[in-house]
């Protein structure tokens, strides 16, 4: 970024931070300000405009775009190490012939640096807050790794048992549910941190044992993340073995609502679409593992006209390859072009899913998604001087088709900066590309796939 300055040394989450000389775009609905400012203080905004400030951390932006944090509304962290190892296979061999073998193969030392490896690349792409779904195993972990790098999300705990028909990674749910109970304690010692209760999908559980999940989550306080109608063989294989369509099965099982997140529904009609919006439950839209994976194009438009909440993520890394949400930004757009025609999705309700619709999906509806004063400082500086983006007038423009993630010139998330120009903060870059390499190389012996 042209012109930064901020003082020496690592920056706290308490630290007042001053960012002048931006261009401030609060929210996906509001204006640009011309040579704004924005006050951080506390991990949150203080103040929002045009002024002068003193504070401990000074940031000129020299004019680079301020706006929202992304938030990747699903995830899998545990799998950033499985990057290229299942490709051209459809969904079921997808799993059961790389995903599910290589999962089962992971110990908390893989594991932990396969979060890191996913946090490094969400991070330096604008990512100021996630949710996951982790394996069955070692969710403690992944927790750990999060912490440690300090980027807030919530972490959620896979449950599969022996429904899903793979035996390896199958866990008594009473086993599943204890474990739970003590990844929530570890999750909750630490801020911006939760655990989500993940059953995996409708045909990896008994009806029982979601019915048992989401009661279990709903005492605690815990959202629900799970996939829904991704493909169009796990929707028949739903309706053959249950007599219902996807979403109105986990519906009846009680997974639905404003605190659930269903990945995917690529494969959802009018009916699902209005349940959706009737529940005010949350749709994860993820464009590149859509397609990779075959599934087809969801119907986003449809969806936000009947009033269905959306959000945006990127999937994984071995079905995607990348954990990118401007390419996500850009693909929700052109695919929609594609198949309904120009401007049936516009940037700003991209930029929307992309920031306020991945906030509320995660549960963070009031204190994050926009720039505003009492809101968290989760806030990206996105350099619009690159030659890739230039010359253009409309942010929202900018962000969903030019920008991409080496525009990124700071990521600021609960008020603590994790990444300014080229450098992290909180993650020794050259420690975790040499240890990924090393777990990767052991994953793979473990799994018999070396």
């Amino acid at each position: 970024m042209t012109g930064a300055r901020r003082s020496a040394g690592g920056v706290a989450a308490d630290d007042s931070i001053h960012i002048r000389n931006a261009l401030v775009w609060p929210a996906w609905d509001a204006e640009p300000i011309r040579n704004g400012a924005i006050l951080i203080s506390g991990g949150r905004i203080e103040k929002v405009g045009r002024f002068t400030a003193r504070a401990a951390v000074e940031l000129d932006a020299g004019g680079a775009l301020a706006m929202p944090g992304f938030i990747h509304a699903h995830v899998h962290l545990c799998q950033t190490l499985f990057r290229g190892l299942a490709e051209d296979r459809p969904l079921p061999r997808w799993l059961r012939e790389r995903i599910w073998p290589l999962e089962a193969a992971h110990d908390d030392e893989s594991l932990a640096v396969s979060a890191r490896l996913a946090c490094a690349e969400m991070i330096r792409g604008g990512t100021t807050g996630f949710a996951s779904m982790e394996t069955v195993r070692g969710t403690g972990a992944t927790l750990a790794a999060v912490a440690e790098v300090k980027l807030p999300g919530l972490v959620g705990h896979c449950l599969m048992d022996e429904t899903g028909g793979y035996r390896t990674l199958s866990v008594p749910l009473d086993d599943a549910l204890a474990e739970c109970d003590v990844l929530m304690e570890h999750a909750r010692a630490h801020p911006w941190l939760d655990l989500a209760v993940a059953p995996r999908f409708a045909l990896s559980c008994s009806r029982g044992n979601l019915i048992e999940a989401a009661r279990y989550a709903r005492s605690r306080g815990l959202r629900l993340h799970t996939h829904a109608s991704e493909q169009p063989d796990e929707v028949e294989w739903v309706r053959r073995r249950i007599g219902m369509d996807n979403v109105e099965y986990l519906h009846v099982c009680g997974i639905s609502g404003p605190d659930v997140i269903l990945a995917h529904c690529v494969q959802c009609g009018p009916a699902e679409q209005a349940l959706l919006a009737q529940t005010g439950s949350h749709v994860a839209h993820c464009p590149s593992s859509n397609f990779k994976l075959g599934a087809g194009i969801a119907p986003i438009p449809e969806m936000l006209a009947a009033g269905v909440r959306v959000a945006l993520g990127a999937d994984a890394a071995p079905c995607n390859n990348r954990l990118d949400m401007f390419a996500e930004m850009r693909l929700a757009g052109l695919m929609q072009s594609a198949r309904r025609g120009p401007g049936v999705l516009a940037a700003r309700a991209i930029v929307r899913m992309a920031t306020e619709g991945g906030a509320a999906a995660l549960g963070w509806g009031e204190v994050a998604g926009r720039i505003e004063e009492g809101r968290r400082a989760d806030v990206i500086l996105v350099e619009l001087e690159d030659p890739s983006v230039l010359p253009d007038d409309d942010p929202a423009s900018a962000v969903v088709y030019a920008a991409h993630p080496g525009a990124v010139a700071v990521t600021i998330a609960a008020g603590r900066i994790l990444y300014e120009n080229g450098e992290f903060t909180t993650l020794d870059i050259e420690r975790l590309r040499a240890d990924a390499a090393v777990q990767r190389q052991r994953l793979l012996r473990r799994a018999g796939l070396a």
